[in-house]
């Protein structure tokens, strides 16, 4: 089974932040194939909108300075011109399953931190639907 580490949970799929609100931040995860897909709107640190995903693409209206990229171990990056990482997808095997960790800050359109994702999961500060 594939699940993602949500709030110290163990999910197959997700959506937290504003999904219903076209100019707000908000991500989503969900298991197809029993692969691990996001689709996600983030915005930096002054309320600017950065990049989009659906379905694991860069939305039309993400600047060119973002890449999405797939690395030799088969993980899932957003990075910048810069090479700094915004985002990581990363997938391991833990007693049977496939656990997907979601790494990177995500700012809402006023700035304020929504989530934050590191080896724990992801740390939720806005409204969250889980199952």
């Amino acid at each position: 089974m594939h699940y993602f580490n949500v709030a110290t949970n163990l999910m197959q799929r997700f959506i937290i932040g504003y999904e219903s609100e076209p100019d707000n931040f908000y991500l989503k995860g969900e298991t197809v194939h029993d692969a691990p897909v996001i689709s996600c709107r983030v915005y930096g640190p002054k309320g600017q909108f950065a990049y989009g995903l659906h379905k694991n693409n860069l939305t039309s209206d993400t600047p060119s300075r973002y890449r999405f990229m797939l690395t030799k171990e088969g993980w899932h990056r957003v990075i910048d011109d810069e090479g700094n990482e915004l985002l990581r997808i990363e997938t391991t095997k833990k007693e049977g399953n496939q656990i997907t960790h979601i790494y990177g800050d995500f700012f809402d359109r006023k700035g304020k931190l929504a989530a934050r994702g590191d080896e724990h999961g992801l740390l939720v500060n806005c409204p969250a639907s889980l199952g």
